[in-house]
C-alpha cells in the first residue's frame, strides 16, 4: 500500500456512522485489524519496508502527525475514520490502495475495509504483544537430550528435530504467526513424503520429564493454560516419511547455513549438552531451524531430491505408470482450453489423467505470446508426436506445469520446458507468480505451487474449445471426445480437490484450528508455506539478528558489535546506527565455506561452525 506523503485533495466518501462502543464490542477487533494491515499492507509498508515513511505495523508511526504546519495529517486518526488518510485511501471508487495490480489489491475484501473503519473509529488500538519467556539454546538442547534418552535406543538415529525458539522469543511474532509456522512445517514435511500415511510433527516439551505430546493434545492444553510454554521444538521420525532410505537429512545439511557445535564454548554445561545430543542422535546436527527448512526444502534442488522427481516428463510418466500419448489416442483423458488464466496472459490447456500409481495427474500446456500454434481454438489436438494423426490441428506448447497426488493425499509439482525437460522455475514470458512470495514473479517449483494451489485444484476456468467449432470431420469428433462439458470437468476438479483437502485438514488442522478457530476450515486461514516464505524473506532488524544468535537482549549484541572491530568488518555496523539499519536474509545466509551467521557466532564464541 503506497500512501504518498503529499496527499492531494480527496472526495471524502460516506463512512458508516459506527460508534466507538459498537466497534469495541468485538473483543478481537484489534487483532483482526492488525492482521489485515499485515496481510494487505506490510509488504510495502511494514517492518523494514517503509515506503513513504509508513509502517503499518507500528501504531506510533500510523498516528504520528505529518505534513507542514497548517496542513498536518495522520495516516490514522484514532476515533475519527473520516479524517484518517488510511480509510480515505481504501474507500470508494477512487481508492488507490492497495496499489492497483498488486496481489493485495486483488485479495482485500469489502468486509476487511469495513473492519478497518470500525477499528479506527474504536481508537485504533493494536493487539497486546505475547508475553515471552526467553528460551535459550541450553533449554532446547536439554529438551532434545531428555527426549532422546526416553526414546528406544534403536529409534534414536531416526529422530530429527525442528526448532522455533528464535521465533517464540520474538514478541513481535503473533500467536497466529506461530500457528502458521507450525502448520507450514507439517505441510512441507508431508509434501516431501511418498509414504502412504501422513506424519504430523510432534511436540517435544521443554518441561523436563514430560513425554511426547501429540499436536492436538498440545493445542488443547495450551488453550486450557495447563502448559507453561509455547511449543518450540518438534520431532519427526525419518522412517515414517521415507527419508531414511536415501540419507535425505544429510542432503539437507549440505545446504544448512546455521549449523553450530559447542565443543569450545566457555559454558561447560552447554558443551556437554551438545555432545550428548550428537551422541544419542548419532549425528552432529539433528536439530534444524524450522523456518529455514520450510522455505529451503520446498524449493529446488531439495524439493526435487526429496520427491525423487525425474529430469524429464517421460521419466515421470514411467515412474507413475502413465502414457500421455496412449491416453490421447484412446481418449482416456479430459481437457479444458481457455484464453487466459491466473498465471498466464496466453492460452492455456489443462489435461487430466489417472493411473494405477496416482488418483489424478494434471498437466498444463502453456504458450509464449504471439505463437500461431498456441491458438487452441484452431489447434486443439496437440501436442505433436509421431502417432498423433491430427498433426495439422496440433498445438505446439512452450512449457507446462504438472500436478499429481502423493500417496498421502498431498500434492507434488513439476515444471517442464516444451521438450519435457524439468526446470526449477517457469519463464515469466510464459507463466508468472502474481503473489511474488519470494520477491520474484517467477514461479518456483514446489513453493510457488503450494501457495497457489492452497485448496488443491483451481476451478476458475471454463473450456472455450468444445463449442468453438473451429475444426471439422474426424478432428471435430476427437475434440468432442477429449473436451468434456464444463460441468463434467468441474466435477473432476472438485473430486481431486477433495482428496487434497481431506489430507490437508489432517496435516495442518491440528496447528491452526485451536481455541475460537476450532470450527474453521483450514482454507479460512492464510496459506502457511507462502506466508512463512514472505515473513522469512524480510530484512532482519537488530532485534531479530540478536534472537537468531540466541542473544536475549538486543542491547547486549549491539554492545558486542561496538566493541569488536571484526564484527564491524562483517558489515554489522548497520545494527548500531541511529536509527538502526537492517540486514538482508541473503547476506545473513551467504556462504563462503561458512555463512555470515556462522562467522558472527564464532567471533562471539557462541559456537563452532559446522561445514556442509
Amino acid at each position: 500500500m503506497r500512501l504518498p506523503l503529499l496527499i492531494v485533495s480527496f472526495v471524502l466518501l460516506a463512512i458508516p456512522d459506527l460508534s466507538a462502543d459498537e466497534a469495541k464490542s468485538d473483543p478481537v477487533l484489534a487483532e483482526k485489524a492488525y492482521n489485515i494491515l499485515k496481510e494487505r499492507c506490510s509488504r510495502c509498508h511494514g517492518g523494514s519496508a517503509v515506503q513513504a515513511g509508513i509502517d503499518v505495523l507500528s501504531r506510533d508511526n500510523l498516528i504520528r502527525e505529518r505534513g507542514e504546519i497548517g496542513a498536518k495529517f495522520a495516516i490514522v486518526s484514532p476515533g475519527d475514520a473520516v479524517k484518517s488518510k488510511l480509510i480515505q485511501a481504501i474507500s470508494g471508487d477512487k481508492a488507490y490502495m492497495p496499489e492497483q495490480g498488486s496481489p493485495e489489491n486483488q485479495a482485500i475484501t469489502d468486509s476487511e475495509k469495513e473492519l478497518l473503519k470500525q477499528w479506527v473509529a474504536a481508537g485504533a488500538e493494536f493487539p497486546k504483544r505475547r508475553d515471552v519467556s526467553f528460551v535459550s539454546e541450553k533449554q532446547v538442547l536439554t529438551a532434545v537430550r531428555d527426549f532422546l534418552l526416553k526414546a528406544r535406543p534403536d529409534d534414536r538415529s531416526y529422530l530429527r528435530f525442528y526448532n522455533f525458539a528464535h521465533l517464540q522469543n520474538n514478541a513481535a511474532v503473533t500467536e497466529l504467526d506461530l500457528r502458521l509456522y507450525r502448520a507450514a512445517l507439517s505441510k512441507v514435511v508431508n509434501s516431501l513424503s511418498k509414504e502412504r500415511d501422513v506424519h504430523v510433527p510432534q511436540v517435544v516439551p521443554l518441561v523436563s520429564g514430560a513425554g511426547i505430546l501429540p499436536a492436538e493434545k498440545d493445542s488443547k492444553d495450551r488453550q486450557a493454560g495447563s502448559l507453561p510454554h509455547e511449543p518450540v521444538i518438534y520431532v519427526i521420525d525419518l522412517r515414517k516419511l521415507g527419508w531414511d532410505r536415501r540419507n535425505l537429512w544429510g542432503k539437507l545439511l549440505k545446504h544448512y547455513p546455521y549449523g553450530l557445535k559447542y565443543d569450545f564454548v566457555k559454558d561447560e554445561e552447554l558443551q556437554n549438552l551438545g555432545k550428548d545430543v550428537a551422541k544419542f542422535a548419532e549425528g552432529d546436527l539433528p536439530i534444524l531451524r524450522a523456518d529455514w527448512f520450510i522455505v529451503t526444502a520446498s524449493q529446488p534442488p531439495l524439493y526435487h531430491e526429496f520427491l525423487d522427481i525425474p529430469d524429464t516428463l517421460m521419466g515421470l510418466e514411467h515412474q507413475l505408470q502413465l502414457s500421455l500419448e496412449d491416453n490421447f489416442i484412446s481418449g482416456r483423458l479430459h481437457r479444458s482450453g481457455y484464453a487466459k488464466s491466473g498465471v498466464s496472459k496466453q492460452n492455456r490447456l489443462l489435461e487430466r489423467h489417472t493411473s494405477p500409481a496416482t488418483p489424478y495427474f494434471w498437466i498444463s500446456y502453456d504458450f509464449l505470446p504471439r505463437r500461431a500454434k498456441g491458438d487452441l481454438a484452431r489447434f486443439p489436438l496437440g501436442p505433436v508426436f509421431q502417432r498423433n494423426k491430427f498433426q495439422h490441428q496440433a498445438f505446439a506448447q512452450d512449457g507446462g506445469e504438472i500436478i499429481w497426488s502423493l500417496p498421502n493425499g498431498m500434492q507434488a509439482y513439476m515444471l517442464i520446458k516444451a521438450n519435457g525437460d524439468r526446470i526449477d522455475s517457469g519463464p515469466i514470458e510464459v507463466v508468472f507468480d502474481r503473489s511474488a512470495i519470494l520477491g520474484t514473479p517467477s514461479i518456483i517449483n514446489g513453493i510457488s505451487c503450494m501457495y497457489c494451489h492452497r485448496a488443491g485444484m483451481i476451478s476458475e476456468f471454463r473450456d472455450e474449445i468444445r463449442e468453438a467449432d473451429a475444426v471439422g470431420g474426424d478432428a471435430r469428433q476427437k475434440v468432442l471426445e477429449l473436451y468434456p462439458p464444463h460441468d463434467d470437468m468441474q466435477r473432476l476438479v472438485q473430486q481431486d480437490a477433495d482428496v487434497f483437502i481431506r489430507s490437508l485438514e489432517r496435516v495442518i488442522g491440528p496447528f491452526l484450528k485451536v481455541g475460537s478457530d476450532a470450527s474453521k476450515s483450514v482454507l479460512e486461514f492464510p496459506e502457511p508455506v507462502g506466508k512463512v516464505a514472505e515473513m522469512y524473506s524480510r530484512d532482519l532488524t537488530p532485534r531479530e539478528v540478536a534472537l537468531e544468535l540466541g542473544i536475549e537482549k538486543v542491547e547486549t549484541m549491539q554492545a558486542k558489535i561496538e566493541a569488536n572491530r571484526e564484527l564491524l568488518r562483517y558489515g554489522l555496523g548497520t545494527m548500531i546506527q541511529n536509527p538502526p539499519g537492517t540486514l538482508k536474509r541473503e547476506k545473513w545466509e551467504s556462504r563462503d565455506g561458512t555463512s555470515l551467521m556462522q562467522d558472527v557466532s564464532a567471533e562471539l564464541r557462541l559456537g563452532t561452525p559446522v561445514l556442509p
